[in-house]
């Protein structure tokens, strides 16, 4: 009976720390330091800066990639998806990222945001109220005509980004 209840308090103190080492190494990896370390990400870095949701807003505040570039439906699907898009990006940056078509790829933008991430900030059942014209562009959106925020929003979070990665030198 003791070395169960030993063996039992030694398996609930690893899973909290790792829970709690993988909670801290997802955070430390979601935002613009991390994501801007690698070469091929710098002129997305200095668009997003210019950007009202790089924290050129009145109040300052900044979202953190992974806010767009996750989906945030449940957490199983975010950790999931952290994990891929990190092997991913990786791999890219090693072997993909000078023949990559930035400027291309900017027409695929609903493959690399998430619009769980945008309803995380921008309650649409509220700007019915603010906004009555707001309302009303963002209908299609809620009966499911429009299934993505970036359709209509297609340079939401980097401002001007087709100059930066144009002017980039990879």
């Amino acid at each position: 009976m003791k070395k169960m209840m030993l063996f039992l308090i030694g398996g609930i103190l690893i899973g909290v720390v790792l829970a709690l080492g993988g909670a801290e190494m997802i955070e430390r990896t979601s935002g613009i330091e991390f994501c801007s370390s690698c070469h091929s990400m710098k002129a997305v870095a200095q668009a997003y800066e210019e950007d009202i949701h790089g924290g050129m807003n009145k109040f300052g505040v900044k979202a953190h990639c992974v806010d767009c570039h996750l989906p945030h439906d449940n957490v199983a699907q975010y950790v999931i998806a952290k994990g891929y898009s990190g092997a991913k990006d990786v791999l890219g940056e090693l072997f993909w990222a000078k023949s990559f078509d930035w400027v291309g790829n900017l027409q695929h933008r609903e493959k690399f945001t998430y619009s769980s991430g945008c309803k995380q900030c921008h309650d649409l059942d509220a700007i019915r109220y603010e906004i009555p014209k707001a309302y009303l562009a963002h209908r299609d959106f809620k009966m499911g005509i429009v299934t993505s925020c970036v359709h209509c929003h297609k340079h939401v979070g980097h401002k001007d980004i087709k100059n930066y990665i144009q002017t980039q030198q990879l």
